[in-house]
């Protein structure tokens, strides 16, 4: 096996040559020339007096299916459960300053919501109406459009992710055949691997694709006078959004989404 393999690495490599020049090479599996389109290998006490190498092959054939081989390279796994950076400022994650954009989000949306509320669930939202909602959301409540300014706002309160999870995830393929073995007596590698950061991760991609949904609809009613929007289903989206809100807002401290809640009022 080893020697058919080194055999025919060196035929391909004599190939090579003769495919693309027309110099005559010699070698001791025979000769190659530009006036052959035959490699011919006869037997040769080289390898072992006892096999016999017979065999004839097209020399440009072999060299192209030599570089249509699949190669495979061992890379690094990665089971890409990181969040991509934002862009955003990392240094004061988890304090009051960095909660109260996401507490004043919630309370933009139940601002629209009351106003929803007053109204009959089956009266139809007017193209004027969207347009007001949508400039409360955006200019009174800063809430971005942008998908990635929106998790911006998130990731500076967001646990950073750790050392280890970085590890895990660079290493994803070895953790999952080795069921997340560290060594005897020792607990799985994946026990405790920065459990908030994960949900606070899905929390707020939740939260977007909500608030993403509900711009789409407000869009598209400013724009079509055949708007068919009622007001139960705009409120169905509006508290689809705050209830996305509330999980991620669970995960912090009760007493930081007060204070939080408070300044927010004010501003």
């Amino acid at each position: 096996m080893v020697r058919n393999a080194c055999f025919l690495l060196m035929a391909a490599c004599l190939c090579a040559v003769d495919a693309f020049t027309s110099t005559t090479t010699s070698c001791l599996l025979g000769k190659i020339s530009s006036s052959f389109d035959k490699l011919v290998c006869c037997s040769s006490s080289v390898f072992d007096e006892n096999e016999e190498y017979a065999c004839i092959i097209n020399r440009r054939e072999l060299f192209a299916k030599t570089l249509s081989a699949p190669l495979f390279i061992a890379t690094r796994a990665s089971a890409s459960n990181l969040p991509q950076s934002t862009g955003a400022d990392l240094s004061k994650t988890g304090s009051i300053d960095t909660l109260v954009p996401i507490v004043a989000i919630k309370q933009g949306l139940e601002s629209v919501k009351s106003q929803l509320m007053s109204k009959s669930a089956d009266a139809i939202i007017l193209p004027e109406e969207c347009q007001s909602i949508l400039k409360t959301l955006l200019l009174q409540s800063g809430i971005p459009r942008n998908e990635n300014d929106f998790k911006k706002i998130f990731d500076a309160y967001s646990t950073k992710v750790s050392y280890k999870q970085k590890f895990l995830d660079q290493n994803a393929f070895l953790v999952y055949y080795t069921n997340g073995f560290d060594g005897p007596g020792r607990p799985n590698i994946e026990d405790d691997a920065n459990a908030i950061q994960t949900l606070q991760y899905g929390a707020r991609n939740d939260a977007w694709l909500k608030m993403d949904d509900l711009f789409v609809e407000l869009e598209y009613g400013q724009k079509s006078n055949d708007s068919e929007l009622v007001v139960g289903e705009l409120t169905s989206l509006v508290q689809k959004v705050t209830q996305a809100l509330d999980a991620y807002l669970s995960l912090a401290p009760a007493a930081d989404v007060e204070q939080a809640s408070v300044i927010a009022s004010r501003r």
